[in-house]
This record gives structure tokens, sequence and C-alpha cells, in this order.
């Protein structure tokens, strides 16, 4: 008898616990976006919003980086304090945006929106990626040889060289990728030998198969020859203008 009446306690137990989780969770909750795809250089937003029956005196709620850090919380008087300077916090209506201002790769990862108050303790996830971006292309020539490269370019890329519809790459010598600060790379590529028809230089994504931007390149002008023919007159009509006055010169004598 009571070891029945233990185990009726028992299950009455777990389902007392169970229905004070599940009121707790319907108490308050905590929403924001699983993932945010953002573009290179742009603002990137982040919002994490409260939805509760009442109203939660909140001790903590905050925005962590992936790295840990905390960026931006409330303080005691509701106000909102900025751990970061490349971000900025704003908090209304129960909800803490978090704007990073001038993305960059370094700012890719998870993000935590974390809360405390009188109602509970929750916390979101949110994964920050960031779309392919580069600087626009640029080359150069030197001794005959062509090189071709772009800076802030993410992720890694490849430089791929065509001639009309051939392509030359396989001709071509590339250099090591050189990583900067902010995440992104500086990638180039050399063509020996200067060659006498239109090229195309073009950055080309490994992570996608596919061509983010080419530049056109003419081959080199040939020197005018009109300069030489004019220059040629220029000095025969020296030399004979000279004779004529050296014969005047003669006669007046």
């Amino acid at each position: 008898m009571k070891m029945e009446i233990l185990q009726e306690c028992g299950v009455l137990l777990c389902v007392l616990v169970f229905a004070f989780a599940r009121s707790e969770n319907e108490i308050i909750k905590l929403r924001s976006p699983d993932s945010v795809s953002s573009q290179c250089h742009t603002h990137t937003t982040m919002s994490c919003k409260i939805t509760s029956q009442d109203e939660p005196s909140i001790s903590m709620f905050a925005w962590i980086g992936p790295g840990g850090a905390t960026l931006c919380k409330l303080d005691e008087r509701g106000g909102v304090v900025f751990n970061d300077s490349a971000v900025s916090c704003t908090y209304r209506d129960k909800q803490l945006d978090l704007t990073i201002r001038h993305t960059k790769p370094i700012h890719e990862g998870r993000y935590i929106c974390k809360l405390r108050s009188n109602l509970g303790g929750k916390h979101s996830y949110t994964q920050l990626k960031l779309r392919e971006c580069h600087n626009q292309l640029h080359y150069h020539i030197l001794d005959g040889n062509v090189t071709c490269g772009a800076r802030g370019v993410y992720p890694e890329a490849h430089i791929h060289w065509f001639q009309g519809p051939q392509n030359l790459t396989h001709s071509s010598v590339s250099h090591p990728s050189i990583p900067a600060e902010d995440g992104t790379f500086e990638v180039a590529s050399t063509l020996p030998h200067q060659h006498q028809s239109a090229l195309n230089c073009s950055l080309w994504s490994p992570s996608t198969g596919r061509l983010l931007s080419s530049i056109q390149m003419s081959p080199p002008a040939s020197p005018p020859q009109s300069r030489d023919t004019f220059s040629r007159a220029t000095s025969f009509g020296a030399v004979g203008t000279t004779v004529t006055l050296f014969a005047v010169a003669l006669i007046l004598l």
C-alpha cells in the first residue's frame, strides 16, 4: 500500500514539474533569426524580441559576439551600453537590435542573444554569413608580363585568363593569397609574355563556381608610323632651308 502511494506521489511530482516548466516556457519567450546573410561593407542588423504574458523585470539583456565578448547590453536604467565601437544597439518595445556598421568577414559567426529576468532566463542564436565580396580588378604590364589582381576578396578566389574563347589560365602563375586584417584576401596572377590581342582577366569563385568580375585588357598600341615620317620630313625641310640661305648669302657677296 505504501509503495503504491509513493509511486502515485512520484508520478504527481513529475507532472507538476513538467507543468511548471511548460508554464514558464509560455510565460516568456525570446526570438531572433536563425541566420542572417549580409553583403560585405554594408550595415547588418539582427533583432532579438521578448514576448511575455507579463511585463518582465530584466536583469540582463545582451548580444554576445562569436568570440564570447558582450557587444551591447541594457543597463540598470534601461539604457544601452556599447562595448564595441564597430556596432550600435537600440532597445524598444522589448526588442534589442544589434547593428554592425561595416560588416566584414571577421564578423562572421554565431551571435547569442541572452536574457535574464524575473520570469526566467532565455537565449537564442543567430548565424551571420557573408556573401561574396571583392574590390575592382586592376592590372599592370611590366617587362612584357601582365599581372592582374583584386583586393578585399572573400572568400578566397582565383584569377582566370581568357583570350577570346581560349582559356589561358594554365599558362599563368598564381601569386600566394595575402590575408588582410578584416578577413579578406588580396589575390593576383601573372600571365607571362605580352599578347598581341585582347585579354580578359576574371575573378572566379571556387565556392560557387561562377565568375564574380572581369576586366578587358587591350594589346599595347604600336608606335604610330606618321610620327617618324613627320620627324624625317621636318629634318629634311630644315636642311633644305639651310642650303638655300647659304646660296643667297654667296650671291650677295
